[in-house]
């Protein structure tokens, strides 16, 4: 949290329960953000997937093999 605190008041000006409700909000922020980048970094992964299941489909449906 002394991260945040610092984040938010580095100067320490703030009094403390409002440095402490600021660090707060900054933490969730940040772990929101990185949230929200697995997520995306997750559906880019499944989209990838599927799109080389499809290439592999019409690969085979032409006649060529999988490649290793």
């Amino acid at each position: 949290m002394a991260k945040f605190e610092r984040q938010v008041d580095p100067d320490g000006t703030l009094p403390p329960d409002e440095r402490a409700r600021r660090a707060e909000h900054a933490r969730k922020a940040h772990f929101a953000r990185l949230a929200l980048k697995s997520a995306r970094a997750r559906r880019r992964s499944r989209e990838a997937a599927s799109e080389a299941a499809e290439a592999d489909a019409e690969l085979s449906a032409l006649g060529g093999g999988a490649v290793a």
